[in-house]
């Protein structure tokens, strides 16, 4: 009955949160480009025509044209419907977690900032400064506004935990590997994830990164899929720990991680 009640409000946070993500796609496109986010228009990279309104409805525009441009037939990214449908639905997520409160607003702009750094870190193994620059200043607003559930002091202890631990590991990965484990782009992005999350949930999520990380290095490598060479970009990492770090938060508090985690060791 709940969720047929709540069935216009669904239908409003997905078109809400794939608009969103038609705009991060410009996003991760243009800003490590360093293009302007607002000319010219939304064009094809090929023929450099400009898109007709009505193909720029999120995730309907492009199986209306079936992925490919309108003029010179040259296909679109399957990854910009993705970016598209995957922000929708965790704005839901958000929205079932935290309501429509003022940390739904904060965390919803904080989820669609690591949906860029990921696909900017994979695309190009940087996360922008100005990326974390317009974290500190959502960071620093919610702060200053009481619109996040932590105080300063535990969100400074956070970005301490998150950013030193960060740090730690890449001096002990520079000593023993002789090259860059840790990015200092990582670093400073968990300066911000460490303000968000607070001590408690900054080591859930450093310990959740690690462990995604390492299982999936492990895979590539046996299946051939990367070699002992290449390059990793840790951002989306980082990014997977601390989004599920908050979506297992508990409607009545705690969370469910940790809840089992203390219910099973102690």
């Amino acid at each position: 009955m709940n969720m047929l009640i709540d069935s216009p409000v669904f239908l409003f946070l997905f078109l809400f949160g794939s608009i969103f993500g038609s705009f991060l796609n410009v996003v991760i496109y243009r800003v490590p480009k360093k293009m302007s986010l607002v000319t010219p228009s939304s064009h094809c990279f090929n023929c450099k025509k400009s898109i007709p309104f009505r193909y720029n409805i999120p995730i309907v525009g492009y199986y209306l044209l079936r992925g490919k441009c309108k003029f010179c037939q040259k296909s679109f990214p399957s990854r910009y419907v993705f970016v598209e449908l995957i922000t929708a639905i965790l704005t839901i997520i958000i929205y079932l977690i935290f309501g429509l409160t003022a940390s739904f607003f904060m965390y919803v702009i904080l989820t669609y900032l690591l949906l860029a750094v990921t696909f900017v870190d994979i695309d190009h193994f940087i996360i922008p400064n100005g990326f974390i620059l317009f974290g500190i200043m959502v960071l620093g607003f919610g702060l200053f506004y009481d619109l996040l559930s932590i105080g300063w002091e535990y969100s400074l202890s956070g970005s301490f935990v998150f950013a030193g631990f960060l740090f730690g590991i890449g001096l002990i990965g520079q000593f023993v590997l002789k090259k860059e484990s840790i990015g200092f782009g990582d670093v400073k992005l968990g300066l911000v994830l460490g303000g968000f999350l607070g001590v408690e949930y900054s080591v859930l999520a450093l310990y959740l990164s690690f462990a995604i990380s390492a299982i999936l290095v492990i895979f590539f490598y046996r299946n051939r899929i990367k070699s002992s060479d290449s390059k990793i970009p840790f951002g989306p990492f980082l990014a997977a720990g601390t989004l599920i770090s908050l979506f297992t938060i508990r409607p009545d508090g705690g969370n469910y991680i940790l809840n089992w985690y203390y219910s099973t060791m102690f």
